[in-house]
């Protein structure tokens, strides 16, 4: 629902919230003053503000922030109209994006779902889509549990190669079988269609059926369905000699143990944190020429 323009009281409450975070140094009470002076009639729920350590070239580097409902573009055009600029429009996304007196004016708006045109918004991702590309495949990280999303439906080995290539080089982990459950038991084809809402840096995978306009076929691979480890660097499994990366806790003490990746062996030997030589004159030479 579209906001009213702020009553006078409003107005000062406004300001006196804005007053209670900004400094005045950076302009951004003076502004927000201003704004209110002479836009009385324009929608404003309240202000934000916004400072960059290390502004990008042309940048301000201190900002406002013009808070409106969240669906109430014609919030966004109407400030953005006053300020003498037109809102930058991404998608469903409407943004107020300027300057005054040297103090960036930022404001956002997205059209609700239930008003977009949802086919329309669908698309075919390509590489710079994803977070990942491996021998032609497209994979994206879906959620917070690290599940994957894989183009196309591949046969089911090169989806557990690709999953262990992103978890290795992206999340410098393995992804292991847990609790007797096969990897590949987690891999799952369907189809969805890719909507680019309410950007197309920040789409959305929908289920679909294969008969949807624009859907896509899609396989999953739920990996909260098994265990990670760290990798470190290569060791020897002291049981069986087999070439080791995986990082692992005893449950027991606690303490930091290399894990066998051979399922006829999974023995653990204690990380030797005990630096090296070369490492230990190091530090030696780095204390003497502190000391100098």
């Amino acid at each position: 629902m579209p906001i009213s323009p702020p009553l006078p009281e409003r107005a000062q409450q406004l300001l006196a919230q804005l007053e209670r975070y900004a400094s005045r140094e950076s302009g951004q009470i003076a502004v927000g003053r201003r704004l209110l002076e002479n836009h009385p009639d324009l929608p404003l729920a309240g202000f934000a503000i916004s400072s960059s350590i290390s502004p990008e070239p042309g940048r301000p580097q201190h900002s406002l922030i013009l808070r409106v409902d969240e669906h109430d573009t014609a919030a966004i055009a109407a400030w953005a109209h006053a300020l003498g600029t037109e809102p930058v429009i991404d998608g469903a996304r409407h943004q107020l994006d300027t300057a005054l007196d040297g103090i960036g004016i930022w404001g956002t708006a997205t059209i609700p779902e239930a008003d977009y045109d949802m086919d329309r918004a669908a698309f075919i991702p390509s590489g710079d889509d994803v977070s990942f590309t491996h021998r032609g495949l497209l994979v994206t990280e879906i959620g917070e549990d690290g599940d994957l999303l894989f183009s196309a439906h591949p046969p089911m080995r090169e989806v557990l190669a690709a999953t262990s290539a992103y978890y290795r080089h992206t999340c410098g982990q393995r992804l292991r079988p847990f609790d007797g459950h096969a990897l590949a038991d987690s891999i799952k084809r369907g189809w969805a269609r890719c909507v680019a809402y309410p950007t197309r840096t920040e789409w959305q995978i929908r289920r679909a059926t294969e008969d949807t306009p624009g859907a896509l076929p899609v396989t999953w691979m739920y990996a909260q369905d098994g265990r990670t480890q760290d990798l470190g660097s290569v060791e020897h499994c002291p049981a069986c000699g087999r070439p080791s990366r995986g990082l692992d806790y005893d449950r027991v003490s606690g303490q930091r143990v290399h894990v066998c990746p051979s399922p006829a062996c999974l023995h653990k030997w204690p990380v030797d944190d005990t630096p090296s030589p070369a490492a230990d004159d190091h530090r030696h030479d780095s204390e003497a020429l502190a000391t100098r």
